[in-house]
């Protein structure tokens, strides 16, 4: 479609505007290409005629269209060197020992807010490869309980309750047998789909009357189904639009944005990125916003989601090296946070 010169003229352009964000004429790259002004204003005519470049109103100079930013993305974005400071600031911000996954992945994302000045996201891995590991009942006192039930990953939710009136101490040691035994050991969606159709069974062969020893079940493993988003620096993202309240929903609507981010992952592509456009319909995400996400691994459990929401314009080179880089340091801490869960070193095969 474009040339090899084209195509340096656009890097260019694209990398020139994300970092002074002031148009870019042919005379700004003669220093970079080797072409005479005539022969680069051809080619950046070209480029515009393909809408990868736009004219700026106030000047003559061309700056990229979100067409431009999608094909730079796709097909020239790789990460680069971060100066020793940013290395150095990330690297501090990780320092020490984390006991718990909800803390390290609160570190990550406001790292990732902080440095970049845009909202930053961390998703755990997927619902569908998570296992419960671990269900237990702590008796508050005699009318309450709460349960906790704790995934292979290392997350923990936790549901209090009270007891029905039709249930006694021992029906809720059964509820716990019956957890154990039907439950715990399976996949997340595994559990959801047990509840419907393998529970109600059971519970008509230890229970006489099983209304509220359902609806129990129901209560307690609702959250278990329920992502959780860990977020930072939301409201950085209010001055890049003109549609301030639109945006304030979208940003406060944690379902909208585990809905985008999980869309854009793929096992086989470790980074995504969309632009406005590409969002779905369902949650217009306004303008000029995009979303950029980075898979990190979390040892033998699988794979979990850093991300960035931020401008259009924003200087794409250096969000995604900072991104790649708390990527591979989540996963280091992740694997001392597993060696100190399981109480031992793993075995690499």
């Amino acid at each position: 479609m474009i040339t090899k010169r084209q195509q340096q003229i656009l890097n260019l352009i694209v990398s020139l505007y994300t970092q002074n964000h002031k148009a870019i004429g042919s005379k700004a790259l003669m220093a970079s290409i080797k072409a005479s002004s005539a022969t680069i204003r051809n080619d950046m005519k070209h480029l515009e005629e393909l809408g990868f470049i736009q004219k700026e109103h106030t000047s003559s100079g061309r700056v990229p269209s979100v067409t431009g930013y999608k094909y730079f993305v796709e097909n020239f974005l790789k990460p680069g060197k971060l100066d020793e400071n940013e290395i150095y600031q990330v690297m501090k911000n990780f320092d020490g020992e984390f006991y718990r996954l909800d803390v390290l992945y609160q570190q990550a994302a406001r790292t990732l807010a902080d440095l970049t000045g845009y909202s930053g996201f961390v998703l755990n891995v997927s619902l569908k490869n998570q296992v419960l590991s671990k269900f237990d009942i702590v008796q508050l006192d005699s009318h309450s309980a709460m349960v906790v039930m704790t995934m292979d990953t290392g997350l923990v939710k936790t549901t209090q309750f009270v007891l029905p009136r039709s249930m006694t101490l021992d029906d809720l040691t059964t509820f716990k047998f019956i957890s154990d035994e039907r439950l715990v050991g399976k996949k997340i969606l595994d559990v959801h789909y047990s509840l419907l159709t393998e529970i109600p069974q059971v519970a008509q062969k230890y229970f006489v009357v099983t209304t509220d020893v359902l609806q129990l079940f129901d209560h307690v493993f609702a959250d278990l189904f329920e992502e959780n988003l860990i977020s930072a620096g939301r409201q950085n993202l209010l001055g890049y639009s003109d549609d301030v309240v639109s945006l304030y929903k979208i940003l406060m609507d944690d379902k909208a944005i585990i809905h985008e981010i999980r869309d854009m992952v793929s096992d086989d592509a470790l980074r995504s990125v969309k632009f406005d456009s590409e969002l779905t319909e369902n949650h217009q995400i306004t303008k000029n916003i995009t979303l950029m996400t980075q898979q990190f691994v979390v040892p033998y459990r699988g794979l979990g989601t850093l991300a960035l929401m931020g401008p259009v314009d924003l200087n794409y080179q250096k969000v995604v090296s900072t991104m790649d880089l708390i990527a591979k340091i989540l996963t280091m801490k992740l694997s001392d946070y597993y060696r100190y869960l399981d109480g031992n070193h793993y075995e690499m095969i």
